[in-house]
């Protein structure tokens, strides 16, 4: 049998079990980009790795300049006035370099693990970028539709 053959059937080898263990993650529901802090609340234990998504409560950042560290609180749902927080979640970011978008409101992912004391402590945080394409409101697609006319 030629080298080229070999090579062959052993990539082939090689896929076919990535595919069949992806094809697994994916069957049972173990392949998780991140968890909403709902599902990481029921689910999360100390000292698990975990990615933990929701928006950073108004009034929470604190920077600790002489420490290096960044602590906040992150809460399931946007931020909206007439509604509280609700559970949220204390994290600790080891490092006072946050992304630009890193702000009160703002939607997030965390990195990092659980301690026994309840606070998350992040290895990474990323913020996401607010969309350009929501959707238009009633009152704005009648003042597009006169600005029109006009």
């Amino acid at each position: 049998m030629s080298n080229g053959i070999r090579i062959s059937i052993g990539a082939g080898l090689v896929a076919a079990l990535l595919v069949w263990y992806g094809a697994g993650e994916i069957r049972d529901g173990s392949f998780v980009y991140y968890q909403s802090l709902q599902e990481f609340s029921s689910e999360g234990k100390p000292g698990e790795s975990a990615r933990v998504h929701g928006y950073v409560a108004k009034g929470s950042i604190r920077r600790l300049v002489s420490d290096k560290q960044v602590v906040f609180q992150v809460q399931n749902d946007p931020i909206q006035p007439e509604i509280a927080a609700g559970e949220v979640l204390d994290v600790l970011y080891a490092s006072l370099e946050t992304p630009d978008l890193f702000k009160e409101g703002a939607e997030v992912v965390v990195e990092g693990v659980l301690n026994r004391e309840g606070i998350f402590i992040a290895r990474n945080v990323l913020a996401k970028c607010p969309s350009k394409f929501e959707g238009v409101g009633e009152n704005e697609k009648e003042n597009n539709s006169l600005t029109k006319a006009l």
